[in-house]
């Protein structure tokens, strides 16, 4: 997937005096997601565990069910459609089998949402699956593993987040990177918020603003605006030279303002459009952050 929509050029837009020292030298990229119903190819992880031929714990879980529950352990709450299409190859009948088999030993469950008088079906993992995935060696030790819905509000936002990966997974991939590791905002938002809650009482203010730069620098991120932005998605992965990286990623939706979109921006993160192309107001709002 191509990054040359609607990119911010620093060289180029450094020459208007409109645009602001906060977003000048951000990156900014608003790219669309694909719809769920757009045709994708299998994840490389499953082809590369369909080699594995051994059962799981009791449950003998088959290696594309495995991937199965990491893949949704680490995403929380992942739309039906997408593990369809990114994990399955677009085969209804083998995913599911699949989430039959898993259902049945209690280890994921689906629910129907509704967003905007839409319902979809997303899957997510019970406290017993999590804690088998969890042993499961391929999970990594510092890959932490999600069990249930979280609000029910946030449910439609946080199960597109599996999507952005994807697309980002891709351009990685590309690269010749290769993906170690997936952090969600609710891990950064605990290293992040604890050790300032703890420390905002008994420090002055330019203490904790020492302080919160300390922290946010201690977990990768940058003090915006008196404010440590989070992003959604965090991918740690390694580069084609070996060595270790990180991009942020922010999937932005038509609620968000152009200072929220700026703020981001300002903070490092690749920010992604929801939906499947860009709309007239999608160009007007980034116009508008990209002239601030």
């Amino acid at each position: 997937m191509s990054r040359d929509l609607y990119e911010h050029e620093p060289e180029r837009d450094a020459e208007s005096p409109t645009v602001s020292a906060q977003v000048r030298d951000a990156r900014v990229v608003i790219m669309p997601l694909p719809e769920p119903g757009e045709r994708g190819g299998a994840h490389p992880e499953h082809r590369a565990h369909d080699r594995e031929r051994e059962p799981f714990e009791r449950c003998r879980l088959s290696p594309a069910e495995r991937q199965t529950m990491r893949d949704i352990g680490r995403f929380r709450a992942i739309h039906a459609a997408d593990l369809e299409r990114f994990g399955y190859r677009g085969s209804v009948a083998a995913m599911a089998q699949d989430l039959r088999h898993l259902r049945e030993e209690g280890l994921v469950r689906r629910h129907t949402v509704s967003n905007r008088q839409r319902k979809f079906s997303v899957v997510v993992l019970t406290e017993k699956g999590r804690r088998l995935i969890e042993r499961d060696p391929l999970t990594g030790p510092d890959q932490r593993v999600y069990s249930g819905l979280a609000k029910r509000g946030e449910v439609a936002h946080d199960a597109a987040i599996y999507r952005m990966y994807q697309a980002e997974a891709t351009e990685i991939r590309a690269r010749g990177g290769t993906v170690c590791r997936v952090v969600l905002d609710y891990e950064l938002k605990r290293n992040v918020y604890a050790p300032l809650a703890k420390d905002r009482p008994r420090l002055k203010p330019e203490e904790y603003a020492k302080r919160q730069a300390e922290v946010a620098a201690e977990n990768g991120l940058e003090v915006v605006n008196g404010k440590i932005p989070l992003p959604d998605l965090r991918i740690e992965y390694q580069t084609r030279d070996g060595e270790m990286a990180k991009v942020d990623l922010e999937l932005a939706t038509e609620h968000y303002k152009a200072s929220q979109l700026a703020e981001k921006a300002s903070a490092g993160f690749v920010v992604y459009g929801e939906g499947g192309g860009a709309k007239p107001e999608d160009r007007d709002l980034i116009s508008e952050i990209l002239s601030l």
